[in-house]
C-alpha cells in the first residue's frame, strides 16, 4: 500500500478547493490513498461549521441544523437521517477518518451547501411514467407497473400545475416509448428537470421502501456495480444538481409516506444518462411486497407519493433561489 501526501497534488487540489479553504476559516486537507484522493472528515466539520466526534467505526458531524454520520468501510452515510449512498466507502487513513474527494464534491457538498448548485430556472417539468404499451414493467399480484406509473404521474402533474409549473408527460396513455426517446422529449420541450416514475420488484417479498436514483459521476461505480464508468454522458453535466434534486425528493417522500428509506443511489439508467437537465428516477415501492402493493394501489397512498415528490421538487427549487 502506498500512502502519501504529495506537494504537487496539494497545489492542484488547493486550486480545486479554493472556495473550501476560506469557509469557516478552515483548510480542507486530503490524502492520496491507493491513487485516490480522500478529504479529512475533521476538516469537513470545520468547513461546514459543525462539531466532530467519533466512536468505534462511526464518525459524526453535527450542528443545531444538520447531522452527518459516516462509517468506516461502508459505502453509505446518513445526512439528516436520510441514507445517501457514497461512490466509495469511507476509510481510516492513519489517525484520520476520510471520504473520497469526489464524494465530497459530487455527493455531500451539493446537499449541504445550496450555493454549490448550478443556478437555473425551474418552470418546466417533464414527468416520465415508466414503461407503457408492450412494456408492462414489474407485475404485482394485481398491479402492473405501467398502469401505476401513469396514474401517479397524472396526480403529480396536477399538484405541480397547481403550484405554478408547466408540466408535460412523456406519455398520457398506455403506449410504448423507447427509453432513449424519453430524455429527447424532455429536451424538445425545454424541461428544467426530468422526473421518471417507477415501481420496484425483488425476489424477497419482505423487501419494501422508496429509493431515488441520480446519474453516476464519471469515473465512479454505480451503487449496484463495482465497475467505474469512464464515458461521459449528457447526464453528467448536471451532477451536483442531480444529487440535490434526488436527495430532496427522497427526504420528502420518506417524511410524507413513512416508507422504508432505501436511500439516494447512483445509476447509469438510460433516462438518466441522456438527460440534458437535472434528472431523477424514483422507485416508489415494491409490487413484490404484498402489503406495499396494497398501499400502492390505493388512491390515498398515490396522493401521498405525489405530494412527497412535489414537496421534494419545491424544496429543491427553494435551494436554487436561496442567496448565499
Amino acid at each position: 500500500m502506498r500512502n502519501k501526501i504529495g506537494n504537487r497534488s496539494f497545489i492542484f487540489l488547493a486550486i480545486l478547493f479554493m472556495n473550501f479553504t476560506t469557509f469557516a476559516g478552515e483548510n480542507v486537507r486530503y490524502a492520496n490513498v491507493y491513487w485516490r484522493n480522500y478529504v479529512y472528515l475533521r476538516d469537513l466539520a470545520g468547513y461546514y461549521g459543525m462539531q466532530y466526534s467519533y466512536k468505534g467505526d462511526q464518525t459524526v458531524l453535527f450542528s443545531d441544523y444538520s447531522r452527518l454520520i459516516f462509517t468506516i468501510d461502508k459505502k453509505h452515510c446518513y445526512i439528516n437521517d436520510i441514507k445517501v449512498d457514497l461512490l466509495y466507502p469511507s476509510i481510516k487513513y492513519k489517525s484520520y477518518r476520510c471520504i473520497s474527494s469526489i464524494d465530497f464534491l459530487k455527493t455531500v457538498d451539493p446537499i449541504m451547501r445550496h450555493w454549490a448548485l448550478n443556478k437555473h430556472a425551474l418552470k418546466t417539468i417533464m414527468i416520465d411514467p415508466g414503461h407503457g404499451g408492450k412494456d408492462t414493467g414489474a407485475l404485482g399480484a394485481k398491479i402492473r407497473e405501467k398502469d401505476f406509473t401513469l396514474e401517479l404521474s397524472q396526480k403529480l402533474s396536477y399538484l405541480l400545475s397547481r403550484a405554478g409549473y408547466k408540466v408535460y408527460l412523456t406519455r398520457n396513455s398506455d403506449r410504448f416509448i423507447e427509453l432513449k426517446d424519453r430524455p429527447v422529449l424532455a429536451r424538445q420541450i425545454g424541461a428544467d428537470i426530468f422526473i421518471s416514475l417507477h415501481a420496484n420488484k425483488a425476489a424477497a417479498k419482505a423487501v419494501s421502501g422508496v429509493e431515488c436514483f441520480c446519474m453516476t459521476p464519471v469515473g465512479a461505480a454505480s451503487t449496484h456495480s463495482r465497475r467505474p464508468g469512464s464515458k461521459t454522458y449528457s447526464g453528467n453535466n448536471n451532477c451536483v444538481n442531480n444529487v440535490a434534486l434526488t436527495y430532496w425528493i427522497q427526504r420528502a417522500l420518506v417524511a410524507g409516506t413513512k416508507a422504508v428509506d432505501r436511500g439516494l443511489k447512483h445509476a447509469r439508467f438510460m433516462v438518466l444518462k441522456e438527460a440534458s437537465c437535472p434528472a431523477v428516477l424514483i422507485e416508489t415501492g415494491f409490487l413484490s411486497n404484498p402489503a406495499e402493493e396494497k398501499r400502492l394501489g390505493t388512491e390515498w397512498y398515490q396522493w401521498q407519493l405525489a405530494k412527497g415528490i412535489a414537496d421534494g421538487i419545491l424544496c429543491y427549487h427553494y435551494q436554487l433561489k436561496r442567496r448565499k
